[in-house]
């Protein structure tokens, strides 16, 4: 392994290099200027070095950038390599260019056992030819890259600063042809090559290059260490996640008691009195009318079951007969989407909201998928219905005479019976489809239940929603088969460090939902069995899921952002590598799990993960925010997340600055899709934002 830096020359290439050998520190002097590379120790730390890299341009010289790379001739496609919130398994599968929304549509790429398909998201080769990927380490939930080299039993990781004086910094990986020799770098400032795909926009705009005369230093941090496995790696990447970029502060801004009173009194504003539910959103489409699983459902009455008034109350059962009595198919899985008419599945059916003109990537052509059901729907609507199921026993059993200290004025009526037959139908359907394929894999046919589309880690909740269903129905059957699938999500997805095919609208790239999903079932299943494999396991998992949470805060700085430091990103979650999109939370997982998996291990490093996105959910919240700035119903709110650069679709990125819902991409409230890509061997992504919308 090579220390190296390069900077702009007036030679014939243009470029010169300077390796640093056995010396700490080496010097070169070019006719542009001073370039000089040094090691130095890190204190407390024996695997780890500090490499600084500075250019000093002479006053009249100009300045283009430097690259600190790290050369490695013992490399192998074997690898694993991950940008944490961008790149997993260095992304290298199979993938397609497809418009937005995304579905398979060649029968090659359809079937129980087709290796994971990825949109055109920044990548390694799978193939023959160029292989490189640059992203800026701003657009990372941390501004690192993480290597584990299985032959030599090493583990590396890079972090670095997200930006110097002179802009943000890049960071890219380039393999040889042959794929033994690879380079790690980090470059400032960050000078992106425009999109992927042709037929998409032009390059965006350049960063102002550094004046004659500037000085740059760019640091990196790497740790060179024995790893024996990919969980070791995660391991210590979650310990060493903020050494770079500091410990962040967490500003109290809004009571969790009072961030429930907001929610409580948005989501009653959204009753559909003629149908009897709660509708999720907007109602400019049926994707924000209703949802079962992913992006809503029963996630919103769970909480006014528990603690809401007495009108909460009422309409969240409303809601829940409103989905039992018609939303779910004989098959036992639920259906996906309604307009409060009309029951839609997950082929895109139902009319998408009209997408702006310049739109990228296209609207994709209508699909013919009508029966289509993403299965982690079902999941996430069992483990919740499930769990109301109880919660109402239990207030059924604990109730106080009507005109005593309760917030229940009277006793609750009895459950309809048709409630826990839906929630075993479900059950059985899940457990039917384990039986038959042993995955539940990523979509089904709604009406008979055969798997369509396999390979992912999706329904990754499946497992916590058995558990739930076999100590609700005593149905030991049903936790056999949460446990034997949970081992298999484990051994296939979370050992090699990917969890993927989460969201219904991004193939299977690598996503953080079904990672915070798989957390929630081992730790469920711990609790079940009280079987110690179960908290290893969630270990692993949390340590996964914690490169998706933004690490650090950077201060916003687009027009019309409030002062530095009002807006903080750190303990958003970045929903996987195609939206790349920031969500205030674990999308429709509480992270409870983290907090019980601190009880049982009593390690504080999982608090303090749960804390950062808990605590700073009330930035999304729109009551703090001057009267000028709310936002009307229906319209949407970014916040600078990390860096100050366009999003997709709109000609700035602001805090606490409304925009017209319109500019979202997807039918679901909480994404806004990514850039399109093309297969050229140079990638870059676009700046994450966090998205809010009522709902």
């Amino acid at each position: 392994m090579v220390a190296r830096v390069a900077a702009a020359d007036a030679t014939a290439n243009g470029v010169a290099e300077l390796v640093l050998g056995r010396p700490a520190s080496a010097r070169r002097e070019l006719a542009t200027g001073l370039l000089a590379l040094r090691a130095a120790t890190v204190a407390g730390s024996r695997d780890a070095v500090d490499l600084f890299a500075t250019f000093r341009a002479n006053r009249q010289a100009p300045v283009d950038n430097i690259s600190l790379a790290l050369d490695l001739d013992a490399w192998s496609r074997d690898n694993y390599v991950m940008l944490p919130g961008a790149c997993y398994a260095g992304n290298r599968f199979e993938s397609r260019f497809i418009g937005y929304p995304p579905l398979l549509t060649e029968p090659a790429d359809i079937g129980p056992h087709v290796p994971p398909i990825v949109t055109d998201i920044p990548r390694l080769n799978l193939h023959q030819g160029p292989s490189r990927l640059e992203i800026a380490a701003a657009d990372l939930a941390t501004p690192a890259v993480a290597v584990f080299l299985p032959s030599e039993k090493l583990g590396l990781i890079l972090l670095v600063d997200p930006a110097t004086s002179v802009g943000r910094t890049g960071i890219s990986i380039a393999e040889s042809d042959d794929r033994r020799q690879a380079s790690i770098a980090a470059s400032t400032p960050c000078l992106r090559e425009g999109h992927r795909t042709e037929g998409a926009p032009g390059p965006r705009e350049r960063p102002i290059l550094p004046q004659p005369g500037t000085s740059i230093t760019l640091r990196a941090r790497l740790h060179a260490f024995d790893c024996e496995e990919i969980g070791q790696l995660t391991e210590r990447l979650f310990a060493l996640r903020k050494t770079i970029t500091g410990a962040t502060s967490r500003a109290h801004t809004l009571p969790f008691s009072a961030a429930f009173a907001v929610h409580e009194a948005r989501v009653n504003a959204r009753f559909v009195p003629k149908r009897g539910f709660l509708a999720l959103g907007a109602r400019d489409s049926a994707y924000a009318i209703w949802q079962t699983g992913w992006c809503g459902g029963f996630g919103q009455t769970l909480p006014l079951l528990a603690a809401g008034g007495k009108e909460s109350r009422a309409r969240a059962l409303q809601t829940v007969g409103f989905v039992v009595e018609g939303g779910q198919a004989a098959s036992g899985f639920f259906h996906a989407v309604s307009d409060g008419k009309s029951w839609y599945d997950d082929g895109f059916t139902a009319p998408l909201p009209p997408a702006p003109a310049d739109a990228w990537p296209p609207r994709a052509p209508p699909y013919h998928h009508p029966r289509w059901h993403l299965v982690r729907r079902s999941a996430d609507a069992l483990a919740l219905l499930v769990k109301q199921l109880a919660l109402l026993d239990r207030q059924a059993a604990t109730a106080l005479p009507a005109g005593t200290d309760n917030r229940i004025d009277e006793p609750p009526a009895p459950i309809d019976p048709a409630w826990a037959k839906s929630a075993r139908l479900c059950a059985d359907a899940l457990a039917r489809l384990w039986g038959r394929h042993r995955q539940f894999g990523q979509f089904v046919d709604v009406e008979s239940g055969e798997l369509i589309v396999g390979g992912s880690s999706s329904a990754g909740m499946v497992p916590a929603a058995l558990a739930h269903a076999a100590a609700y129905f005593k149905e030991p059957r049903y936790l056999q088969i949460a446990e034997e699938s949970a081992l298999h999500y484990f051994e296939r997805f979370v050992q090699a460090g990917l969890t993927c095919g989460g969201p219904g609208d991004a193939l299977q790239c690598p996503d953080s939902e079904s990672a915070a999903a798989l957390l929630e079932s081992f730790v469920t299943l711990y609790e079940a069995t009280r079987d110690r494999a179960w908290i290893a396991r969630a270990r692993a998992a949390a340590h996964l899921l914690a490169s998706w949470v933004i690490s650090y805060d950077a201060p916003p700085s687009a027009h019309g952002c409030p002062p530095p430091g009002a807006i903080r990103a750190a303990g958003a979650v970045f929903t996987d590598a195609q939206n790349r999109t920031g969500a205030p939370g674990y999308v429709l997982s509480s992270g409870a799990a983290l907090f019980r998996l601190y009880r049982a291990t009593g390690e504080v490093a999982l608090l303090e993960l749960l804390r950062d996105t808990a605590h700073n959910l009330a930035n999304t919240f729109p009551s703090p925010m001057p009267p000028t700035r709310r936002p009307a119903p229906g319209r949407v709110i970014q916040v600078c997340a990390l860096a100050p650069t366009a999003p997709i679709g709109s000609s700035r990125t602001g805090a606490w600055c409304p925009r017209p819902a319109s500019t979202t991409r997807s039918p679901c409230s909480r994404i806004q899709s990514s850039p399109a890509s093309t297969p050229r061997p140079t990638w870059a992504l676009s700046s994450p934002s966090i998205t809010w919308r009522p709902g």
